[in-house]
């Protein structure tokens, strides 16, 4: 059976696109998933419910992420906060 011209360009075409797609992600680069800045912040507060709402509400209008809270024994908190 004798192949075309056109059949075998065609068939070239198919195996260059199929090369290029399996070869490409090799050479491209790779987004890395680890963090790439991550700020801490910590805020002492009193237990005073008025007084943790506004710290609380601040710190969200900053962009910061509560994580963490933690008291002292007494009447203090600590917020912790990441962004």
């Amino acid at each position: 059976m004798q192949i075309d011209k056109f059949t075998k360009a065609c068939l070239l075409a198919i195996v260059i696109l199929l090369t290029i797609l399996v070869v490409k992600p090799v050479f491209e680069a790779r987004e890395s998933y680890a963090a790439k800045t991550v700020q801490y912040e910590v805020v002492d507060s009193t237990l005073n419910p008025d007084n943790a709402n506004k710290v609380l509400n601040e710190q969200a209008k900053n962009g910061w992420e509560l994580v963490a809270v933690s008291g002292d024994g007494g009447y203090g908190m600590h917020y912790i906060f990441k962004r």
